[in-house]
């Protein structure tokens, strides 16, 4: 709580409170505030295998899963997914679907109109994607790996600096140790 008293978000909680819900800026309410967020982190955490809150003592423990997500810049979110997810016998085609699920993958642009450029796209491509879900960012991330591997022709420039953005983010979701770490853990369990 200390350290988030110095960060920048606490100087824009103080100054703006009705953009976080807040009613007033007394020490109580912020304080509330600022606890909450703290506990519900925690349990975000916690419901991503990425740490243990031990009740009998208050401490907080992390797991593996919430090392890997750090060493790896991961989000939780992607290692819970990843965890309930990958199994040993996974084929490639779902394997592809686990990966472009990655919460990483959430921020790529989906321009204006690359909706119907992402239906033209998998009119070309082996593997299908829901019909619906051309303006999602996950399925034009599988759309542009599945154009990568099959070496088809992107219908713009910006899908060449797209896919260079999914390439890069690739090989730091899928770095070998991470698949080894969970799947070295799940055999523990």
């Amino acid at each position: 709580m200390d350290y988030i008293t110095w960060t920048y978000f606490f100087r824009r909680l103080v100054m703006n409170p009705s953009y976080y819900s807040l009613e007033d800026i007394s020490h109580e309410s912020i304080n509330k505030y600022l606890s909450n967020l703290v506990e519900r982190s925690f349990r975000d955490l916690e419901c991503s295998y990425c740490i243990e809150i031990k009740e009998d003592d208050r401490s907080i423990e992390p797991l593996t899963y919430g090392h890997i997500s750090s060493y790896y810049y991961l989000k939780h979110q992607t290692i819970r997914m990843f965890k309930e997810r990958l199994k040993a016998e996974l084929p490639i085609h779902e394997l592809l679907s686990v990966l472009t699920d990655a919460e990483e993958y959430s921020e790529l642009p989906v321009r204006h109109n690359e909706d119907q450029l992402n239906n033209q796209l998998a009119q070309q491509l082996p593997l299908q994607v829901n019909p619906h879900s051309f303006d999602s960012a996950h399925t034009k991330t599988h759309l542009l790996l599945q154009a990568h591997f099959s070496h088809a022709q992107l219908p713009c420039s910006d899908y060449n600096t797209d896919t260079k953005t999914v390439l890069d983010n690739a090989i730091r979701i899928c770095q070998k140790a991470i698949i080894n770490t969970l799947k070295q853990e799940d055999q523990m369990i």
